[in-house]
């Protein structure tokens, strides 16, 4: 009876050990940036798509644009970055939740012209791109050190 109670409380104590250790995982792994021609090329255009969507969102709201303007910017910016294809991780981060940041944009727009509520889809584009803001800030110091400059995105 003694031998049955020390087995069972090795097992136990073993199975205690393997879930504690199983919910900790090792330091990630050191992300590798890179700045080819394909990352410099995806920050330049993001960074024209954020000045065109900006220019055109400002002019709206100062009544020298047509909504339908801004809507085409958004979307156009949006296809713009879908059809990037840069290397860096941080640079494919921003390539996945670039294009939904501008189409949130370009649905707030749509909202407020059709006179319904412009805030929820004002509210996921301005999240999306904090994320964004986010993701690039962690990134800059491995970005610069491999040569790109993201100072002008932020």
């Amino acid at each position: 009876m003694l031998r049955l109670s020390v087995v069972v409380l090795l097992l136990l104590v073993t199975t205690g050990a393997v879930y504690a250790s199983a919910g900790r995982s090792s330091q990630p792994a050191a992300v590798r940036h890179s700045c080819g021609v394909t990352d410099r090329q995806f920050l330049a255009n993001y960074q024209v798509q954020l000045a065109a969507v900006g220019m055109y969102g400002d002019d709206y709201l100062h009544g020298s644009a047509k909504p339908q303007d801004v809507i085409g910017a958004a979307k156009e910016a949006a296809r713009a970055m879908r059809s990037s294809a840069p290397f860096d991780p941080s640079l494919l981060t921003v390539r996945r939740y670039a294009p939904a940041m501008f189409l949130e944009f370009g649905r707030a727009v749509k909202a407020r012209t059709s006179g319904k509520n412009a805030g929820p889809a004002m509210y996921r584009s301005y999240l999306l791109g904090a994320h964004v803001n986010e993701v690039l800030r962690a990134a800059r110091p491995g970005l610069e050190a491999a040569g790109c400059n993201v100072s002008d995105q932020l």
